[in-house]
């Protein structure tokens, strides 16, 4: 666990115990999800309600809330294979940008307490504008997630 001098409190309304968590019921495949990426401590999808096609989740399979609660060495790993996810989801959304974004708490909009960085491609027609999010199917989730793990490879 990272060692932070401050003795502070993150509020999260969404807080549940890792049995009840939506990302660790995807990472046990107990959910389903529109994967891009999965190995024994990562895993990365699609996001249900993305800002773009191509938005995608990358998040630690063991359960903590925020990257308070893993170590230096793991919030490395996290970053870097963000990294890596973003050239790829450049790459098969043929975008000309990407925005990166790890929120901690409520405050901070995080939906899902387990830590997880979103990877959103963006394209120059998005410079400058607010961006809603996308009522996508699991058929074109799962076609933009194949697509990404292929530029991956």
């Amino acid at each position: 666990m990272l060692n932070t001098e401050l003795s502070v409190k993150i509020k999260n309304s969404a807080s549940v115990a890792a049995e009840d968590c939506v990302f660790c019921k995807i990472a046990t495949k107990k959910l389903p999800a529109a994967i891009v990426y999965d190995n024994n401590d990562y895993i990365a999808f699609m996001d249900r309600a993305p800002f773009s096609v191509g938005h995608t989740l990358v998040c630690p399979r063991k359960h903590g809330e925020t990257v308070w609660d893993m170590t230096e060495s793991e919030i490395g790993e996290l970053f870097a294979l963000a990294v890596r996810i973003s050239k790829a989801v450049m790459k098969a959304t043929e975008s000309e940008g990407f925005r990166m974004v790890q929120n901690n708490g409520e405050a901070a909009n995080q939906m899902v307490a387990h830590v997880h960085v979103h990877v959103i491609p963006v394209k120059m027609a998005h410079k400058g504008k607010f961006m809603d999010r996308k009522d996508l199917t699991m058929d074109e989730l799962q076609k933009t997630a194949k697509e990404i793990a292929k530029a991956l490879n």
